[in-house]
């Protein structure tokens, strides 16, 4: 049997409630007897080490992108807010439709992520692509170049609210390059998934419902990678630690996972700016959007190990 080793592998659940927050946990119980104990899982027939790193070669990989004129690519993974199908406290409205994208609170509404993008100064829309497969409703691909001259491409896929496990199981396959793909726009070959240099999940926390295998990269190449979701520290870590990912961003609570926080990460990412830099980006954004304390939400975020 194949044990994975993992220094981290502690799944709980926060008990910090917020006024603005709308996830629960269906099935922890379900979730954690899968596990033989807090730092091994069972999978296969080998033993592989699963290590913390640095981000020193991804931070050396992306300024030579930059030198050599060559475009970053970012892939968000959005799995449509859904109050039947998914663990969360029902919005009771059209927000919580999972098959809707023009109402979704993580897709079409105000703050998600279609929207939110497509009203921003600086990206443009450049494809936008219905029915990718049986799963994705939507893609679209964004494009912006930054003042220190890096050119970033922003995928974002739309997940039917009923295909959580889909959507989990497509971000993790790329974190792991089981998964790699391309998107044609005009005369662009646009890199997604496990092509992607910057990988984001953003929605529920589907970890708390349902069980995805941790995987192994089958690549040498670190990447960066970020789960906007309520409390994904705990639930990521050791998926980052053995598909060779680096945790730029997580969270330590329960949050709502609107677009001004992807944004805002993306930004400072594309800008080169520090790992601590990039985290208090995000807690800027959830503060200036929430009107809440700045100290208070850069609490929610995290980075790094």
């Amino acid at each position: 049997m194949l044990i994975i080793k993992s220094k981290k592998f502690i799944i709980f659940t926060s008990l910090i409630i917020l006024i603005f927050v709308s996830c629960k946990t269906k099935s922890q119980t379900e979730t954690t007897t899968l596990f033989q104990d807090k730092d091994s899982l069972y999978v296969d027939e080998f033993i592989v080490e699963c290590e913390e790193f640095t981000r020193d070669s991804i931070k050396y990989y992306l300024n030579n992108k930059i030198s050599n004129s060559e475009p970053f690519y970012v892939h968000i993974f959005v799995p449509l807010c859904d109050d039947i199908n998914q663990g969360i406290v029902p919005t009771n409205s059209s927000l919580g439709d999972g098959m809707n994208l023009k109402t979704n609170l993580y897709w079409g509404a105000g703050y998600g992520i279609k929207t939110h993008f497509k009203r921003l100064k600086g990206w443009k829309l450049i494809k936008d692509t219905f029915d990718i497969d049986d799963n994705i409703l939507e893609r679209v691909v964004f494009e912006k170049t930054f003042s220190n001259n890096a050119k970033v491409y922003l995928i974002a896929d739309a997940y039917r609210g009923d295909r959580m496990q889909a959507c989990l199981k497509d971000y993790l396959n790329s974190l792991a390059v089981i998964r790699l793909g391309i998107q044609l726009a005009d005369t662009e070959t646009i890199k997604t998934h496990g092509n992607a240099d910057f990988l984001i999940f953003n929605g529920h926390n589907g970890l708390m419902d349902v069980f995805e295998p941790i995987k192994t990269t089958i690549d040498n190449r670190e990447r960066d990678a970020a789960v906007i979701a309520c409390v994904s520290q705990s639930y990521f870590l050791s998926y980052f630690e053995c598909s060779k990912s680096y945790p730029l961003v997580t969270t330590t609570s329960l949050l709502p996972p609107e677009a001004y926080v992807a944004e805002a990460v993306i930004n400072s990412w594309a800008e080169m700016k520090s790992e601590e830099e990039i985290r208090l980006s995000a807690g800027n954004a959830m503060a200036r959007v929430r009107k809440k304390p700045q100290k208070a939400m850069r609490k929610m975020f995290a980075t790094g190990w």
